[in-house]
């Protein structure tokens, strides 16, 4: 009967052991899908529509993404696209993740110093919006002195107002979806936006906001490159140039502004249910992928740093008091702006989903090995000394005796780190990684109805963290019946 055991636990440690290899050889080897030669590299946040947005059926379309096509064409490279956060997108750009931005970008002097842009490949202008009801009371800009006006975070539209119109209150969003939310609900007087995007955005989802004014001034849209990418910007000019004398630029724009509105017929239907489906079950795998693989390395580096760190002060302990105390301290999206943007730095080039699961694992680590500490210190010395007294081992008093009891201490704490990460995992999109609120905003930018959607995503998060706390409640129990109470 006791070899039995030995052979089922020697197997169990197998088995344990197989996983955790083939979850390592899985992260390092993600980066063969990562990238490929002779490609043309571009970002967008897939989000801008109808510059750049997921269609009914899914696919990336929008004037941008024709632009982006007609260029990879004439470049003779494959095109490949990677949709981003506009926070990041010119970090991500000079830390060379891509080759070039073709999402709508306006050239600005402070961009102009970091970046190198192609010659403009439309022209538009911004636009005050205000409320159909309020027509006869706001006419201008200057009517809004005083009052609230809402502007996406990272537009040129927010440095424009401070120059230019300091009385106005300004208040940034991610998205023009939370400012029409804003609007609906009275908190803002107004929004300022390119006037093509909101001309068509107020139309396709039926929002009772109309222009107020004329243009407040012109932009300028073009594709930036990294300063040293000169041959690609020289190519870039050549494609835009030759777009434009053949009247690809005119069809196009055409295509997607005739009147200010879409003329494709694929972009005019709300995303198809089975679309939507797939979208958010891909983002949600990739967050459980990404959550699971996170917490198992991080716990089982936990378990070592919390013993250290529950020892005497030695060389090892001091420097995980110092990471632990950096780690806790800084922000997780600091983290991983640091391990996605700084590595390549020292010569390591690391995937989006690499990046994020590395940061996840030391930042989870970082706070799990704490509440492992705790736990130690919560079992009495007294517990040491008996199994001493009884003639057991080092190893043995620990695994028996105090392992036992503090588990059961750290179990609740721990679970807490688990479903806290789990959340975290929202901000790995930063980095471009298609995690599931990623995916809900791209779903959010074409349907206009956040509620529903962020209400259906915080469905799937309680209906996968509420068994998990119920199994640790029960394995909780369960530990205490066995005996295994702290003193």
């Amino acid at each position: 009967m006791g070899r039995l055991k030995f052979r089922l636990g020697f197997l169990r440690k197998k088995q344990f052991l197989m996983i955790f290899v083939l979850a390592f050889l899985i992260i390092i080897n993600i980066d063969l899908f990562a990238k490929e030669k002779e490609t043309f590299t571009i970002a967008l946040t897939g989000k801008y529509p109808p510059f750049n947005f997921y269609s009914d059926e899914g696919k990336l379309v929008g004037f941008d993404v024709d632009t982006a096509k007609k260029i990879s064409k004439h470049l003779n490279r494959k095109l490949v696209i990677i949709p981003t956060e506009w926070d990041s997108i010119v970090a991500g750009l000079l830390f060379k993740k891509y080759d070039a931005i073709i999402g709508s970008m306006a050239i600005t002097p402070e961009r102009a110093k970091k970046v190198n842009f192609s010659i403009p490949y439309y022209i538009s202008g911004a636009q005050l919006f205000i409320h159909k009801r309020n027509r006869e009371k706001i006419k201008k800009i200057t009517d809004l002195y005083g009052k609230k006006v809402g502007v996406g975070l990272g537009e040129t539209y927010e440095h424009y107002l401070r120059k230019n119109h300091p009385s106005i209150k300004i208040v940034t969003y991610k998205s023009t979806v939370d400012i029409f939310m804003d609007m609906h609900n009275n908190r803002l007087d107004g929004f300022l936006t390119d006037r093509l995007v909101g001309l068509y955005q107020i139309k396709k989802g039926h929002m009772p906001f109309i222009p107020a004014g004329q243009l407040l001034y012109e932009e300028k849209m073009a594709i930036p490159v990294t300063i040293n990418n000169t041959e690609l910007l020289t190519n870039i000019n050549k494609a835009l140039k030759r777009m434009k004398e053949d009247g690809t630029s005119a069809k196009l724009h055409k295509k997607w502004f005739g009147s200010a509105s879409v003329s494709d017929p694929k972009a005019e239907r709300d995303m198809r249910t089975e679309v939507i489906i797939k979208k958010l079950a891909q983002g949600f795998a990739i967050t459980l992928f990404v959550a699971f693989i996170s917490i198992l390395f991080g716990f089982i580096l936990s378990v070592p740093s919390g013993i250290i760190l529950n020892s005497k002060k030695t060389f090892l302990y001091h420097i995980l008091r110092s990471s632990n105390d950096i780690i806790r301290g800084t922000p997780l999206l600091i983290q991983l702006f640091f391990v996605y943007f700084g590595a390549p730095q020292i010569g390591i080039t690391l995937a989006p989903i690499q990046a994020a699961i590395i940061t996840l694992t030391i930042n989870s680590s970082a706070y799990m090995s704490e509440v492992i500490r705790s736990g130690l210190m919560a079992v009495d010395h007294g517990q040491n000394l008996a199994g001493k007294a009884l003639g057991l081992t080092k190893l043995q008093v620990f695994r028996y005796v105090i392992w036992p009891q503090s588990f059961r201490v750290s179990l609740p704490p721990l679970v807490n780190s688990v479903v806290a990460l789990m959340k975290d995992t929202a901000l790995i999109a930063m980095i471009s990684v298609g995690e599931v609120i990623r995916e809900t905003q791209s779903i959010i930018s074409v349907t206009y109805n956040p509620i529903k959607y962020y209400f259906i995503v915080g469905a799937m998060f309680f209906v996968f963290t509420f068994p998990l706390m119920k199994m640790a409640n029960k394995l909780e129990k369960n530990i205490k019946e066995r005996g295994f109470t702290h003193a």
